[in-house]
């Protein structure tokens, strides 16, 4: 059962994964965001003053705002310190993404539309893609990647 916590404070507010908080601007309260898996093929340490602007890139490349796509994390796989795994969240402006934006989000990333600057992150593939409790795994990506592991998102 999804559990909606409202308040006029978001300070007040707590989410507990994998909930979130919605973005500035919105009603206060905790959401399921849309989680993305995504493979770069840049070092990590080049990667982080990078953040903001791949947050720019997703937003436009899902017709999304800035404030809705969250980088969460990233590493570097143990044995390919040239790529970086980053995890990321969509997150609804409202209670929830209604079908047809979850599907259409979905099907950007998976048919590579969502154009990343590969000057600044080289060439992308996306590892998967969950939402309401349905994940979508990119096998061939997910197996090379599997020996390290995101507690919760893998």
């Amino acid at each position: 059962m999804h559990r909606l916590i409202e308040s006029a404070d978001c300070s007040t507010i707590v989410c507990t994964e994998p909930y979130t908080n919605t973005p500035p601007g919105s009603p206060c309260r905790c959401v399921l965001p849309m989680q993305v898996g995504l493979g770069v093929s840049v070092a990590l340490y080049t990667f982080f003053p990078l953040v903001s602007e791949l947050a720019q890139e997703i937003a436009a490349g899902v017709f999304m705002k800035q404030s809705q796509v969250r980088i969460i994390g990233a590493n570097a796989p143990s044995q390919q310190l040239e790529k970086t795994i980053v995890l990321i969240d969509l997150v609804p402006l409202g209670e929830r993404f209604d079908n047809s934006t979850a599907f259409l989000t979905y099907q950007r990333f998976w048919k590579k539309q969502v154009v990343i600057n590969p000057s600044f992150f080289g060439d992308y593939e996306v590892l998967y893609v969950r939402y309401l409790g349905k994940q979508f795994l990119n096998v061939k990506i997910f197996f090379s990647f599997s020996f390290y592991s995101f507690p919760g998102y893998l």
